[in-house]
């Protein structure tokens, strides 16, 4: 599953980029920044909990080793994915969405509420990750969850949006005179 949000982290930012940049080119190239340093972390997420496969083969293999120095090691490797998991898909995804709900507030190449929804998500899940990078609240917990439903919220509204209905044609269209950006 991390690998499919890899996949579409970078996939969003390649094909968001060429509409964004029309309308402010450096916010929209931080978009990209941010949505590929979300898919990085995941991927070296990823590669702690397959490299938890390769300790566990050596330990198997090594008949009895001193089970303490495994340990550490499994604990390390799983603490990295933990730290992954909240710079990854809370830190940077509150990042990078604040860049494109920014620039489709100011454009209206979406209708209103949906970029509205998607500033006060960002906002909200760096909260989040802020709370649980200093241990005020647990990495997945119900206030975890509730801090991130707008953002949650705003991803689903504005995939279904942009399938049945695209952007705003005028919007788009006005952008013509703005592609000097």
């Amino acid at each position: 599953m991390e690998l499919i949000l890899v996949v579409s982290a970078v996939g969003t930012a390649t094909l968001m980029f060429p509409f964004l940049k029309k309308y402010n080119g450096t916010i929209a190239m931080w978009h990209v920044c941010f949505r590929f340093m979300e898919a990085v972390v995941i991927t070296i997420g990823v590669i702690s909990v397959l490299s938890l496969l390769t300790l566990g083969q050596a330990y198997v293999a090594a008949g009895a080793p001193d089970i303490a120095s495994y340990q550490v090691s499994g604990t390390l490797l799983k603490a990295v994915h933990d730290w992954t998991f909240l710079l990854g898909p809370n830190f940077f995804l509150g990042m990078n969405t604040m860049m494109y709900s920014y620039i489709f507030y100011k454009s209206k190449l979406v209708p209103k509420f949906i970029p509205i929804l998607g500033l006060t998500g960002s906002v909200l899940i760096l909260l989040a990750s802020l709370l649980e990078m200093f241990g005020v609240i647990d990495q997945v917990s119900v206030w975890g969850g509730i801090l991130a439903l707008p953002i949650f919220a705003n991803e689903m509204i504005l995939a279904v949006w942009l399938i049945l209905k695209g952007f705003n044609e005028s919007a788009v269209h006005s952008s013509k005179h703005l592609s000097g950006i």
